[in-house]
């Protein structure tokens, strides 16, 4: 999980009570973010989504219970976002409150990092599958970012290329707002929801984070390097390690 946990706090949006008014609630958030996702790409009409929902074998509930992927094609990639995590909450008392947990996470990869298998069995659905999950379980992700600028974890990745995983057979991610060609937020007729970029990194880069006394500065700074690096915030299993000076 992220360091420096930070407790949940009320959403100020307004709510609305009853099935029906939060089921008008949702298929509009679900439009909005949908004609969003349209803007970055041919999203495939078919979702990703697992045959059991992990909520129900003690997984994190995400806020409309449902738990979803996209899959957006582009000219040379292939972008990967939650599709839910910003869906209205609901309670047991059906109330209904928008923009669940105001964001939405997302990963790019060069088409070749697929290499022609099904996209659900590759390790790059695993890193945005298990980012997806520690932002529902979380809570506050949105808030971590705004303090600090941009997000690292360490992740467990099923059949990790060789190389990626440091000595704890673990691969590091960055989540940051923002980058040359997707934007860091999208709008809802509820407000502003955050989309938050994974960037899978290299060990020396995840070193660099640990071993810096100021570690928000050291994520801004990679985050920025990379920015300007030749794959950008692309996830690339066999790149060269940029680390800031």
């Amino acid at each position: 999980m992220p360091e420096n946990d930070i407790p949940q706090v009320p959403q100020p949006d307004d709510a609305v009570v009853g099935k029906e008014a939060g089921a008008q609630m949702l298929s509009t958030a679900c439009a909005a973010r949908d004609a969003f996702y349209a803007t970055l790409g041919t999203a495939d009409a078919d979702v990703l989504a697992p045959l059991v929902n992990p909520a129900f074998m003690g997984g994190p509930r995400w806020p409309s219970l449902r738990q979803a992927w996209r899959v957006i094609r582009r000219a040379d990639t292939i972008l990967i976002a939650s599709d839910g995590l910003s869906d209205p909450f609901e309670d047991d008392d059906d109330v209904f409150v928008p923009r669940g947990h105001l964001l939405e996470v997302c990963i790019e990869a060069p088409l070749a990092a697929f290499d022609g298998q099904p996209l659900q069995a590759s390790w790059l659905f695993d890193v945005i599958y298990q980012v997806s999950q520690n932002v529902a379980d979380h809570g506050s992700i949105d808030l971590l970012v705004q303090r600090h600028g941009s997000v690292s974890m360490v992740l467990d990745v099923r059949d990790a290329p060789a190389g990626l995983e440091d000595q704890d057979e673990q691969v590091g991610v960055l989540l940051s707002q923002g980058t040359a060609t997707i934007p860091p937020s999208f709008a809802t007729p509820y407000g502003e929801v955050m989309l938050l970029t994974v960037t899978v990194l290299q060990p020396a880069e995840l070193a660099h984070i640990g071993a810096a006394a100021d570690k928000a500065q050291s994520r801004r700074d990679l985050a920025a390097a990379l920015a300007a690096s030749p794959t950008a915030h692309w996830s690339v299993a066999q790149r060269p390690a940029v680390i800031p000076r």
